[in-house]
């Protein structure tokens, strides 16, 4: 019988479910695509018989650029981007960018955003990450009159960009056929420089940046399909200019309350969320966990968000799905957890879809119901604090000879655990825990919570994928 912290291991392992997603994306995107053909077949059988064969070759010959070309041009635009290169590509202008979302957090900003240069199922697009305390929205005289803002490049801001230089998306051919993606396709972070918030207000996003890079080139042999990946130095140079940015508040309810090093906290309640709106048979999550969780033995981190319904038994994990698919996917991936029970719901590009853990070859238990009968007796309170997220935790410890964790409670914050809701063995909210075992290593650290969402999954929006 494996022991008690043991089994703890294994639970808290599912918040590492990296590989799991992985295999779900590349699961979604097969999916998709049998559906597509399916329905481009579909579309080819009911057209009359009677047109002559040499129009229906050609029908069918350009259905799939012509298809997908009309997805996109359908589109809005509202902007473009220019990137100038040190070697080899030169200056690149990428005419059509997506509405740019503006996130801001307690640690400052996030902003992403995708154009179309190829038309491949690859990364398309930019995310820019800064950390400032400052509203960097021009919404004031003062802010105005202050003008751009610059930081530096890896200090205070990361810069991620993908794309090919050879814009194949807007090269047309004379048959009516064009390659999706080129060799030259670049996916890279700008290793160091600095990035300048130029204008930042509801009608306009203006960003420009500039920086060391490593682009990648590809050599293939002749009259083969064998080719081999090189990686050069370079700068670059570049600007953004879009138009209605989209602004998302994810500012958190724990602020950093300490002043002239005097302790201070904030008492953290649970509001009684209303549900009686809520359709029957749906899922509704009323707080968020944003978590950053470091495995030693892969030397990654992982960011996800846990979510919580004080009122309920089910709880969710939600995932970017471009952070688990090295930026092949965008959306946003859900696994609820209920009764023992899994179910997987999926947004991405308009799309709305959902399956079970057991159609994926999976069965994920809620670790709630697996804990609630555990033997608390060895955990230990330290009487070490440290402040996390500006509220004062304490340290809790249990080990036997498999395994040792180590928990961070902050009692002030009365909002409930997503795996121990025993009030008698933990009071407050665990802010960050880690694991040591023979089977590896892990941390999990809260770096936001998020009181004022309102989310709810209705399992009849979504389409059954499998």
């Amino acid at each position: 019988m494996k022991s008690k912290l043991h089994v703890l291991l294994f639970i808290f392992c599912l918040g590492t479910f990296q590989h799991a997603d992985a295999q779900l994306f590349k699961r979604l995107k097969k999916k998709a695509k049998e559906k597509v053909e399916k329905a481009e077949n579909d579309i080819i059988n009911k057209i009359d018989k009677k047109v002559d064969k040499t129009i229906d070759d050609a029908v069918e010959g350009k259905k799939d650029s012509e298809t997908k070309n009309t997805k996109i041009k359908n589109t809005k635009d509202f902007g473009d981007i220019i990137i100038k290169h040190s070697k080899k590509f030169g200056s690149v202008e990428i005419t059509e960018v997506s509405q740019i979302n503006v996130s801001k957090t307690n640690s400052g900003y996030t902003m992403r955003g995708n154009w179309w240069s190829h038309e491949a199922d690859i990364y398309d697009g930019f995310i820019l990450t800064i950390k400032t305390d400052k509203n960097l929205k021009h919404d004031t005289e003062e802010a105005k009159n202050r003008g751009k803002q610059v930081f530096k490049i890896p200090q205070e801001a990361t810069l991620k960009l993908g794309y090919d230089p050879q814009l194949p998306y807007n090269k047309k051919t004379e048959n009516g056929f064009k390659r999706a993606v080129t060799d030259d396709y670049q996916n890279y972070e700008i290793s160091k420089g600095e990035v300048a918030i130029d204008v930042l207000s509801d009608e306009t996003i203006q960003i420009s940046f500039s920086g060391k890079v490593t682009l990648r080139e590809v050599i293939r042999k002749a009259n083969t399909d064998d080719y081999s990946e090189t990686f050069f130095e370079a700068s670059v140079t570049g600007g953004i200019d879009s138009k209605t940015p989209k602004f998302i508040n994810e500012e958190t309810i724990v602020k950093n309350t300490n002043e002239n090093s005097s302790k201070t906290t904030t008492k953290t309640s649970v509001p009684n969320y209303k549900t009686s709106n809520i359709a029957s048979g749906s899922y509704h999550f009323t707080h968020e966990t944003v978590t950053k969780i470091t495995v030693s033995e892969q030397n990654r981190t992982y960011k996800m968000s846990y979510l919580i319904n004080p009122n309920a038994t089910y709880i969710g994990m939600k995932a970017d799905m471009s952070e688990y698919s090295e930026g092949e996917m965008n959306g946003e991936s859900i696994i609820v957890m209920d009764k023992g029970n899994t179910h997987i719901f999926v947004e991405s590009a308009g799309m709305k879809m959902r399956m079970s853990g057991g159609m994926m070859g999976q069965k994920m238990e809620n670790p709630t119901d697996k804990m609630a009968n555990f033997d608390y007796t060895k955990l230990t309170k330290t009487g070490k604090t440290k402040t996390i997220l500006g509220a004062e935790c304490h340290e809790y410890t249990m080990s036997d000879s498999n395994a040792k964790m180590q928990l961070w409670v902050a009692p002030n914050i009365n909002l409930p655990n997503w795996f121990i809701q025993n009030n008698e063995v933990i009071k407050g909210h665990i802010m960050e825990y880690s694991m040591q075992s023979n089977e590896g290593n892990m941390k999990s650290e809260i770096i936001e919570i998020k009181d004022h969402i309102s989310k709810t999954i209705n399992p009849k929006d979504y389409k059954k994928m499998f």
